[in-house]
């Protein structure tokens, strides 16, 4: 199932938080990695931003990182 993060917070039913949450349920940090990194970390961040919506995440971001992800989404182009 692919989460697609809108402007506005979208509601995260059971199946969406089985397929994104870690299967036991445990937030781990290893070696300064959250969720040990990789795909188990991305499927998470993803469903928490597709929660909270666009909107309110750019919100929560702090001037320098806005600039720096305004400069990546140009990059991107």
């Amino acid at each position: 199932m692919q989460l697609v993060p809108k402007k506005e917070p979208q509601k995260v039913d059971s199946q969406i938080w089985e397929t994104h949450t870690p299967g036991d349920y445990k937030l781990e940090l290893v070696d300064g990695e959250c969720l040990w990194g990789g795909e188990e970390r991305d499927r998470m961040a993803l469903m928490l931003i597709f929660n909270m919506g666009l909107d309110d995440f750019t919100k929560l971001l702090p001037s320098e990182s806005k600039q720096i992800l305004r400069e990546l989404l140009v990059e991107e182009q």
